[in-house]
């Protein structure tokens, strides 16, 4: 069976939410990124299902864009 990143490596679309814990084998999708029933991010390090953590504004949640000038 080929491996997801073989198979097309430039997917990027909707998911469903996975249940806690991830039963998903971490290295048949190595690169991957999945959202767990828990509301975390999971990145597939090829070994285990890590956390993803991001450097986000306060603000992203509330919808406040800076656009700069629409000069």
């Amino acid at each position: 069976m080929k491996r997801q990143t073989q198979i097309n490596p430039n997917i990027i679309g909707p998911s469903k939410i996975y249940p806690t814990p991830i039963e998903l084998d971490p290295a048949y999708y190595e690169g991957a990124i999945i959202y767990a029933d828990d509301g975390i991010l999971r990145f597939s390090n090829g070994e285990e299902w890590i956390f993803v953590q991001a450097q986000l504004g306060e603000d992203v949640f509330v919808g406040v864009v800076d656009l700069g000038t629409m000069d």
